[in-house]
């Protein structure tokens, strides 16, 4: 198994695909890399909550579940349920559902096999080049005791999409459950490859499989230490009455969640809107449908804004009458809906209604009507996103399906930002994205450029921090050491390292703004090659006082908790690490030498004595996390 942290794919050149073939970079691009995931954040974010509330039946144990007997047909379009399977439907939750990993799918919502479990962790993190049985997707029991005619279990997959590429020993696998022997039958597989677009299957049930106890489960052959070899499968239909060549679904889809009505940015905060409510607001709306249909069709669509997170007045509906949309037989229309454009002719001027508040959250509504008679599936004609005004700036949409980092002991890293009022910078959001190496004991301070050529730094952090991993979001807040002033400008917010390994910043490939990202490896300001797929870094620079209405966690705050002393320190045998709250809290400690090699990994209540007799001399890190709370506290520690 080839090493899967950086791969080259030399697949498809499909103009539809084109910013998603993942590869090394030539000699003279070597300072930057493009990595694959080594986690599933959003999931692991989901796992630590159901353990800090005590709800781990979230996390459903299959065998410890009741079995529903289902009846046909059976039908899921993954478009109704997000991070996790329908229960009513299916057994296991190891695949991802989402809309971010699928390249044009057959309808909004796939579901995504990788090398992760539920909780967003590795199946196996001890063995870079672990390789086995990852994830799997079974069906409830369906009853085929009583059918009319032949049954046919029809799919969609797709390879890679905007994730990472199988390979050939790699693979998608279906079995179905055979009662009279208590076994699973393998009736379908397909190897590793590069990007396709969705492939149409369909698989015969035989008269083997007609009691009331039928079963289907899909699984994937893969990589267990991080979140590789993806495969996206779509549109599931079980039913009888069916031929072989009934692949067609007489169906109009929606087929993404990701809306945004401003120009470039995806947030900013409430009060830096209101200096421009025109200028920011974006021309079009891209809105994608796909019909799986044969023949074409009419589709009568508008979107709403409302405000209060969608509980507030409809603050926007367009078009304001009846408007129908053709759609090609077998097509994906990808229509741009007016905002705010006014030329070449009038069509709409629509900017988010003034007011005195401070955060804002507007929900998009994206819906359309067809006719029932020829929709078999309405769920997916309906999606909503949201329009997010808080504390930040911000160019990405929250997720991360890549991650980017530079090389260099002293290298510099950016997003430029146009920031619209005078105000007070008080932090920096970071995501870092887990990889298969961990980079929490490297370090970096802090930096904001006012230019870049001449290099003028208005802002460095005295001190220096580590990177972390969040337990329950996306993003960490670092903080100023002191709050600073930046007056109505361009500005480049981002940090310089202090070691040599790449901080692996997370990277959205669903929004564009690669001409805002700056580095310096080697004494040189630079945008990203052209080589690198199109996409976000998820750098946001955070004013004011002002809470967000989706909070970030703060590495600083309520440190009282998860703060600890190391003693002694220097030392050479024991060492004892103490936390200084006197509670039942239960406390994860991890070690880090200066290159992040990680050498023990424990927990603690009230205190732990480590011998490290046997750790070579050096510098160490030890990183203690607050399982209750997700709050991170590192500090050095010296072997001698």
């Amino acid at each position: 198994m080839n090493q899967k942290i950086l791969k080259t794919n030399n697949m498809l050149k499909n103009a539809l695909l084109i910013f998603l073939t993942f590869f090394f970079f030539s000699a003279i691009n070597a300072q930057e890399k493009i990595y694959d995931l080594g986690g599933n954040k959003h999931l692991r974010a989901l796992y630590n909550k159901s353990i800090a509330e005590k709800k781990p039946e979230i996390f459903r144990n299959p065998s410890k579940k009741n079995k529903i007997l289902l009846s046909l047909p059976f039908m899921d379009d993954f478009s109704q349920n997000y991070h996790f399977p329908d229960e009513n439907l299916w057994q296991d939750i190891n695949v991802y559902i989402n809309s971010n990993f699928p390249i044009s799918p057959p309808s909004y919502g796939v579901a995504t096999f990788d090398g992760l479990d539920s909780t967003g962790y590795p199946y196996d993190f001890s063995s870079q080049t672990a390789h086995g049985i990852a994830d799997s997707l079974t069906s409830h029991p369906i009853d085929l005791s009583v059918i009319i005619d032949s049954v046919y279990l029809s799919f969609q997959y797709q390879a890679q999409g905007n994730g990472n590429a199988p390979e050939q020993n790699d693979s998608l696998r279906l079995d179905f459950y055979r009662k009279a022997d208590s076994s699973w039958v393998r009736v379908w597989s397909v190897p590793g490859t590069g990007n396709h677009l969705f492939k149409k299957v369909m698989v015969p049930v035989g008269t083997d499989y007609h009691n009331d106890e039928f079963m289907f489960r899909f699984s994937n052959l893969s990589t267990l230490s991080g979140n590789f070899d993806h495969w996206h499968v779509d549109y599931v239909y079980l039913n009888d009455n069916r031929t072989f060549t009934d692949t067609i679904l007489d169906d109009v889809a929606l087929i993404t969640n990701h809306y945004n009505l401003l120009n470039e940015l995806t947030a900013l905060p409430w009060d830096h809107y209101l200096t421009d409510t025109i200028g920011l607001m974006a021309e079009t709306m891209p809105v994608a449908y796909k019909n799986n249909f044969n023949n074409s069709y009419d589709v009568f669509y508008k979107y709403e804004v409302s405000d209060n997170n969608g509980a507030g007045p409809v603050v926007e509906t367009y078009p304001s009458g009846v408007a129908s949309k053709t759609v090609a037989a077998y097509s994906t229309l990808l229509e741009p809906q007016a905002v705010y454009q006014t030329t070449p002719f009038f069509l709409n001027d629509f900017s988010f209604p003034s007011d005195n508040s401070v955060n804002k959250v507007f929900q998009i509504k994206n819906y359309f009507d067809i006719n029932p008679f020829i929709d078999i599936n309405q769920k997916n004609d309906t999606v909503k996103s949201f329009q997010v005004f808080g504390s930040y700036y911000a160019y990405d949409d929250g997720s991360a399906e890549l991650g980017y980092g530079i090389e260099g002991v002293t290298a510099k890293l950016a997003n430029q930002f146009y920031i619209r009022k005078a105000d007070t910078l008080t932090s920096i959001q970071i995501y870092f994205n887990p990889i298969l190496y961990n980079i929490t004991g490297e370090s970096f301070k802090l930096t904001v450029w006012s230019s870049l050529n001449p290099e003028i730094i208005v802002y460095q952090q005295s001190s220096f921090y580590f990177p972390a991993y969040s337990f329950t979001n996306e993003f960490l807040n670092y903080t100023l050491d002191a709050p600073i002033m930046l007056n109505p400008g361009t500005y480049y917010i981002g940090y310089q390292k202090i070691s040599n390994s790449r901080l692996n910043v997370g990277y959205d490939v669903n929004t564009n703004s690669k001409n805002k990202i700056w580095y310096n490896a080697v004494g040189i300001w630079e945008n990203p090659s052209a080589g690198l797929p199109n996409g976000s870094l998820m750098i946001r620079p955070v004013f004011g006082s002002t809470g967000d209405p989706i909070s970030a966690i703060d590495e600083n705050s309520k440190k009282d908790n998860t703060d600890f002393n190391i003693y002694p320190n220097p030392t050479s045998h024991l060492v004892t690490i103490a936390a200084q709250q006197n509670s039942s809290t239960v406390f994860e400690v991890e070690i880090f030498d200066i290159y992040g090699k990680n050498h023990l990994r424990t927990t603690l209540q009230q205190s732990t004595t480590i011998d490290v007799s046997n750790f070579s001399k050096g510098i160490y890190f030890v990183r203690m996390i607050n399982k209750d709370e997700g709050n991170i506290q590192t500090k050095k520690l010296i072997i001698q």
